[in-house]
């Protein structure tokens, strides 16, 4: 895979809140990270990637945060915004307990760790 097709596969990754909020077809959030392309290229597309075309697509950072807030489950990947101003990105396993967490003083580098967390979360259920 080119270079160009990573980072198309990235940007559809980055507006993955976008497309689920709109609920066209009813499709899943599998379904919709299956569509990216991101399955073919998982191994490929890391953090940094995804922290370089986060830096061009900034607005995608807050609906990222809601995704994560508004996420229905008890377990799994978050993303918060802490009263500080400093972001935190952590997981919770099935037995409510906190098994890792990360703090940044950037949202950007914060969401790019989220976003390869959750959709290997995704992509891996």
């Amino acid at each position: 895979m080119m270079d160009t097709d990573i980072k198309h596969i990235i940007k559809k990754i980055l507006f993955l809140p976008f497309e689920f909020a709109k609920g066209d077809n009813n499709q899943s959030i599998y379904s919709l990270l299956q569509n990216t392309g991101y399955f073919n290229a998982y191994s490929k597309i890391a953090e940094s990637i995804i922290l370089q075309e986060l830096t061009n697509h900034s607005n995608c950072i807050e609906h990222w945060l809601s995704w994560s807030s508004n996420k229905r489950s008890t377990d799994g990947w978050y993303f918060i915004k802490k009263d500080n101003g400093k972001y935190v990105v952590g997981n919770i396993n099935s037995d409510g307990q906190r098994s890792e967490c990360f703090e940044f003083d950037s949202a950007a580098k914060a969401c790019s760790v989220f976003i390869k967390r959750e959709i290997e979360s995704i992509r891996t259920s």
